[in-house]
């Protein structure tokens, strides 16, 4: 699924941003559908959290599309689309706050005696924050880079994601991805028309970080998702994880792409 959605956003950004943004509402309506948290007997805890991850996530997409929104606001400038003089994308920040507030509001409607409180006003905040990070495949759509630079990461994620499912040690086979993400990343910038200085050794770092981004979030997704009735919910969860965890990555190599054309 990680791989299919990819490609998708990768045949979006060449397209346009409307598609991208699309394509990763898929994503973050996964990461919303997230399993409940369980407390230390196993029991679900009562977690508001969808409508969170969801608010939390258009004001991101929103802000990160259309950045001038919030130009002229106090500690703000006009510059490049979706980026502003902190080096964070416009989106992310004002989404987490949105979200944080929707959790908030979530608690306070709570008819159960509000048990377990800290972990799951903490467990849909943090619900929230993987929710904004799959926008930076949308900033990074919107770079210097552009659509090359957004093909270059789909390619890392789905090489590492491939080479995952070998079936031997995890960690062995997670060398084995990330070094193979950064290997062919490498070998895809000689075919993939973009800017002058999107070599093999650019592509090469943004494929070793990808890559082990993308792992980590198979990791973490279905550590998350554990537990008995989590199965329907828990591969969705951990496919768009491996997308949220690596989209600042990329989002990462564009910025420093664009600061190397600019030198």
């Amino acid at each position: 699924m990680s791989v299919a959605l990819a490609g998708v956003i990768t045949l979006a950004a060449f397209t346009d941003v409307v598609f991208v943004a699309a394509a990763i509402l898929v994503a973050q309506f996964m990461i919303a559908e997230a399993p409940a948290p369980a407390d230390e007997r196993g029991r679900h805890v009562n977690s508001p959290r969808f409508g969170p991850a969801i608010a939390a996530a258009i004001v991101a997409m929103a802000l990160t599309i259309f950045p001038g929104i919030l130009v002229g606001a106090d500690g703000t400038r006009s510059g490049s689309v979706g980026f502003v003089s902190s080096g964070l994308m416009t989106g992310i920040v004002p989404g987490m706050a949105v979200g944080f507030f929707a959790a908030l509001l979530g608690q306070m409607l709570r008819k159960d005696g509000r048990k377990s409180l800290v972990t799951s006003l903490s467990y849909s905040a943090t619900l929230c924050m993987f929710a904004v990070l799959p926008v930076a495949w949308i900033g990074a759509s919107q770079s210097l880079g552009g659509a090359p630079l957004v093909a270059l990461g789909a390619t890392a994620v789905g090489t590492a994601l491939l080479v995952w499912l070998i079936p031997a040690n995890r960690v062995m086979i997670g060398s084995v991805a990330v070094l193979a993400s950064a290997g062919v990343t490498a070998t895809a910038t000689l075919y993939i028309p973009g800017p002058q200085n999107m070599g093999p050794l650019f592509g090469a770092v943004v494929g070793l970080g990808v890559g082990m981004f993308a792992i980590l979030g198979q990791v973490l997704g279905r550590a998350w998702s554990e537990g008995g009735g989590h199965a329907s919910s828990g591969w969705g969860f951990a496919g768009a994880m491996s997308l949220a965890l690596s989209a600042p990555v990329v989002f990462i190599g564009s910025q420093f792409l664009g600061t190397a054309l600019m030198m």
